[in-house]
């Protein structure tokens, strides 16, 4: 008798309960009336009865990053020809800017012959220039010289293309592109010869190097990028050479400077073109 008491003051506490309290207070009634294992019961079947809980969300994807537009319809100059750089395509790319009679020519077109070579898939596009400091050589004889001192240019993988503007208003779309990756210094257009971006089979900016941290010494990234993979964490040695790159760029021979030997031309500049005009043929 006492239990059916109880029972009738839970269920009238139940009814003048707010709605909040309802499940609690229902169960709590329910143990009370018909005991733990009756209670135990009404419980699971309350649980059924619940609306399932949803799912946790899953975190979104990250996006990927946006392929330059068109970069494979852009032509490059090769031999007095514009080629569009589709002609080049691999795995991935590794654009360099070249100047022969720089001390760390050497160690950067040897590093740039054995990549081209033990990764198949990657595409090596060195570009000479007239601007920063001055480069004599025309294009033909810097080809000449990079395969004859170096063994580098083996075409469509290793290629070194005509001279093209690299700074300023007339420099050539593909650095205009590269300019959009800022070094780890914050600067975007090119501060100093032979920096290096490395691109994935998109053309999509992976990463970029200094003037004297060549590709021996980033050959983990260049694997990471044939194969498709995410590049490792940049290395101490990796900032290490930006910071020494900071300094050469404000006071080295071999860097883009403004009052030094930069020019920002009102006309693209124009490579050799032989002796025609002289009178030779």
């Amino acid at each position: 008798m006492a239990r059916h008491t109880f029972a009738r003051l839970a269920v009238f506490a139940l009814a003048a309960r707010p709605a909040a309290g309802l499940a609690l207070d229902r169960r709590a009634a329910l143990r009370w009336s018909a005991g733990a294992s009756a209670g135990l019961v009404a419980e699971q079947a309350l649980a059924a009865d619940a609306p399932a809980a949803e799912p946790p969300a899953a975190p979104p994807a990250a996006e990927p990053k946006p392929a330059p537009a068109k970069l494979f319809d852009v032509t490059l100059p090769f031999k007095g020809k514009d080629v569009p750089l589709s002609k080049f395509r691999g795995d991935a790319h590794l654009v360099v800017n070249i100047k022969m009679d720089d001390p760390v020519a050497g160690a950067n077109f040897n590093a740039m012959r054995y990549a081209a070579k033990e990764y198949p898939g990657l595409r090596v596009w060195a570009v000479p220039t007239e601007q920063g400091y001055y480069e004599p050589d025309v294009s033909e004889l810097v080809r000449a010289k990079a395969y004859q001192q170096f063994g580098f240019g083996t075409y469509p993988t290793a290629v070194v293309f005509d001279k093209i503007d690299v700074v300023g208003s007339t420099r050539h779309p593909l650095y205009s592109y590269l300019a959009t990756y800022p070094d780890p210094n914050g600067v975007g257009r090119l501060s100093l010869n032979f920096e290096k971006f490395l691109l994935d089979k998109d053309g999509r900016i992976l990463r970029r190097y200094p003037r004297k941290f060549t590709a021996f010494d980033f050959e983990a990234d260049i694997n990471a990028a044939t194969n498709g993979e995410q590049l490792p964490a940049p290395s101490a040695q990796f900032k290490d050479a930006w910071v020494k790159a900071a300094s050469d760029a404000k006071k080295g021979e071999y860097s883009f400077r403004g009052n030094y030997n930069v020019w920002d031309q009102s006309e693209p500049s124009k490579d050799w073109d032989g002796l025609a005009d002289l009178g030779f043929t």
